[in-house]
């Protein structure tokens, strides 16, 4: 039998009031939601709230006060109806009358996320509404289709690198430090891998960013060195585990919580990097007296900021704030102004050059610019004229 989901039924949102009487032999029919009802987000007499712990390819896990249920996104949260107004009663709008349709490029739903849900048998669901979230989220770059968050919910990020294969990158390191600092999230910082002995001068490098103040955690899954430090600094967090392809993500989480086995794959022997194992995001519970949660992710080559950073890039390098104050003009950029505090330090020894060369970089790529903002990505393609339409 196959594993993948059937087509739901549209008869569940039709537009009849009621069904019909009922037969004297048979049960009273269910109640059958209006149009105009059915529409309205969330609008079921039978919607579950619940979290999405797991998506991938359109379906998603959640878990609700009735157990999990694996879903599918309802069309029209990806439908934006822009409708016509009436020429009679200025600012009242035809919703009978939709001049066009805007389609999200991607699902409003992310997992760590809460949302609404109808059942629908045999463990099946459908989420009817996307309720707003607490907390830090992560979004990844599509070269096609953008920025998009695929986690949220979460107020600690865990950077994990490898010390060998794949080699570490450090700029990345410094982008997903900047995720952290722009929402207020704890970070730390874990190297993995240590029984490969990391390349002269990556420890040394790591210190800094130590001194900084964040944790720096050293782990192997072979030797199982630093793993109960690791444990402790996931316990009674909701933590993301965030780094490239073949780094030991979810190897770490199977040393951490033995019961998960979560599948695992090689490096490349040819181009010494990872392969994607994980092909989406997933939210696992911690056993323990600490508890805690932790959100396994895609290895990830590029993380989208969405306009986080946006008028406080500067602020989001914790070595730089000291100076922030002492620039001779207010809305320095430090990136070569006249009286640039930031710029003097750097030159003087006090600043590190390869963290002030990954603000610069991230500032030349527009990320500290107020215009920027995180959005849906709507992709304006008009699927109806003038007219009515129907979901």
């Amino acid at each position: 039998m196959s594993n993948r989901l059937q087509p739901f039924d549209d008869d569940l949102f039709d537009d009849e009031e009621l069904s019909p009487p009922a037969r004297p032999d048979r049960p009273p029919p269910r109640k059958k939601l209006p149009r105009h009802l059915a529409d309205a987000p969330g609008a079921s007499a039978d919607a579950l709230e619940g979290s999405v712990i797991e998506g991938n390819r359109g379906q998603y896990l959640v878990e609700t006060a009735q157990g999990r249920l694996l879903c599918e996104l309802r069309g029209n949260l990806r439908k934006q109806l822009l409708y016509a107004h009436s020429s009679h009663l200025p600012g009242a709008a035809l919703r009978h009358k939709v001049r066009r349709a805007n389609v999200r490029a991607r699902d409003p739903v992310v997992v760590g996320g809460r949302v609404r849900v109808t059942p629908m048998g045999a463990g099946r669901g459908l989420i009817v509404a996307v309720l707003t979230g607490r907390g830090g989220a992560v979004a990844r770059s599509d070269p096609d289709k953008g920025t998009a968050r695929s986690v949220a919910g979460i107020d600690q990020l865990v950077a994990v690198f490898a010390a060998r294969d794949p080699e570490p990158h450090l700029r990345l390191l410094d982008r997903i430090l900047v995720v952290a600092e722009a929402q207020g999230l704890a970070a730390v910082v874990c190297l993995n891998k240590l029984d490969l002995d990391p390349a002269p001068g990556l420890l040394e490098r790591l210190d800094y960013y130590r001194a900084l103040g964040y944790p720096l955690v050293l782990t192997s899954v072979s030797t199982g060195q630093g793993i109960d430090g690791l444990r402790a600094r996931l316990a009674g967090r909701t933590s993301a585990l965030l780094g490239p392809s073949g780094v030991g993500k979810s190897s770490l989480l199977n040393a951490v919580e033995p019961e998960l086995g979560l599948r695992v794959s090689a490096i490349s022997a040819s181009t010494h990097k990872g392969r994607h194992t994980t092909s989406g995001a997933r939210v696992v519970p911690l056993a323990g007296p600490g508890g805690g949660q932790v959100a396994d992710t895609a290895g990830i080559r590029a993380l989208g900021l969405g306009g986080l950073a946006a008028g406080k890039l500067d602020w989001c390098f914790r070595e730089l704030r000291p100076f922030l104050g002492a620039c001779f003009h207010a809305d320095c950029a430090h990136r070569g102004e006249p009286g640039c505090a930031v710029r003097a330090a750097v030159e003087a020894g006090q600043l590190d050059a390869a963290r002030y060369d990954s603000y610069r970089r991230l500032h030349e790529q527009g990320e500290a610019s107020r215009g920027r903002v995180w959005r849906d990505l709507v992709s304006s393609r008009s699927t109806v004229g003038e007219g009515e339409f129907r979901l």
